[in-house]
């Protein structure tokens, strides 16, 4: 219990009790995954050294940090080929496959990496609730075509869309200037692609059904499920047991469905709930229900004291016990009732 307080009770912080034993966070940037539960240790793999990240993110707050990597990789080139095939007890991306120039690849390289049973923590931005609302989203043919050229750079017309599209190109710049602004924004990692929560589920499909991976999903978290929430995220888990591929996606895809019903019905409660809160008599309401609890309390205190038990004896003929007299005289049981609504008033 001493370690309780140290558990994020989001649903962000929840999704990493899947994580034991030993993995690599991909990208942590200047926010490394929080790993409240015992038993895990982690590795990072990162393309540039602290240093270097800083002077690439000047905007960042004062006192911003980043963790050291312990292992130095360009993701879009090098992959994971620094890990063994099936070494990792896990994987975490979060915020990460928005920013590659080829998602299907770097999933399928996390797929290798993992143990048979194994899990992987994905976090992603929804498109709808970030700079990138502008943004249509990446089509499945888009990534497809780019894991089948092995695209291993960002290209002109991705950085472009999200300059124009995010509010930050200037009519003004000089050719010079353009180039430039391709290229910085190129290192420093941009959103090259982008999602929703409903229109990455397809990829996950796809990685099954054409690309041969084992996924199970284990639990998710959506957009809703957080008060002004801008990601979603989710828990895959490496199969242990091969399965057809057709039916492991229909699975995963109607674990996803019942978990999305379940957060968007569990935010519309809460929405109902602040409206509820809001109206000018919800006070007195209150008061009234508090009222109403305390009567029927009150009503059945005394009505199991005095209620009366009926039995059948062996003789087939009902017996009447009363708990009190058996007497002609004994109190009815609606006066009793009435009696203790009336204490009550008075009470308040």
């Amino acid at each position: 219990m001493e370690h309780l307080a140290d558990v994020s009770p989001t649903p962000r912080g929840l999704l990493t009790r899947f994580l034991k034993g030993s993995g690599v966070e991909l990208g942590p940037g200047h926010h490394p995954m929080p790993l409240p539960f015992p038993g895990v240790s982690i590795r990072y793999v990162d393309r540039w050294q602290p240093e270097e990240n800083l002077a690439l993110f000047t905007n960042l707050e004062a006192g911003a940090t980043f963790p050291k990597p312990d292992i130095v990789a360009n993701l879009d080139v090098d992959r994971l080929s620094a890990l063994d095939d099936e070494s990792q007890d896990f994987v975490i991306a979060s915020h990460l496959l928005e920013h590659l120039a080829d998602p299907l690849t770097q999933i399928d390289e996390i797929h290798r990496v993992l143990k048979p049973g194994a899990v992987v923590l994905v976090f992603l931005p929804d498109r709808r609730h970030t700079f990138d609302r502008k943004r249509s989203a990446t089509p499945l043919a888009h990534l497809i075509a780019e894991h089948r050229d092995r695209v291993t750079v960002v290209s002109d017309e991705h950085v472009e869309d999200y300059l124009r599209k995010t509010d930050v190109w200037d009519p003004s710049w000089t050719p010079v200037q353009e180039r430039e602004q391709f290229e910085v924004n190129r290192q420093r990692s941009i959103h090259v692609h982008c999602w929703s929560e409903d229109e990455f589920l397809p990829v996950l499909e796809y990685t099954i059904i054409e690309m041969g991976m084992q996924w199970e999903l284990l639990d998710a978290m959506f957009v809703e499920d957080v008060p002004d929430g801008f990601e979603f995220g989710f828990v895959l888990r490496r199969a242990p047991v091969p399965a057809e591929p057709k039916v492991m996606a229909e699975h995963l895809r109607l674990s996803w469905h019942v978990l999305a019903s379940r957060s968007r019905q569990h935010a519309e409660a809460e929405r109902q709930i602040a409206r509820l809160r809001a109206l000018p008599g919800f006070p007195l309401m209150q008061r009234a229900w508090r009222l109403q609890r305390r009567l029927r309390k009150g009503v059945a205190r005394t009505l199991d004291g005095s209620r009366a038990a009926t039995v059948i004896s062996g003789r087939g003929r009902p017996l009447c016990l009363h708990h009190g007299r058996d007497r002609p005289d004994d109190e009815d049981q609606s006066e009793v009732g009435k009696r203790v609504v009336e204490q009550q008033r008075r009470s308040l």
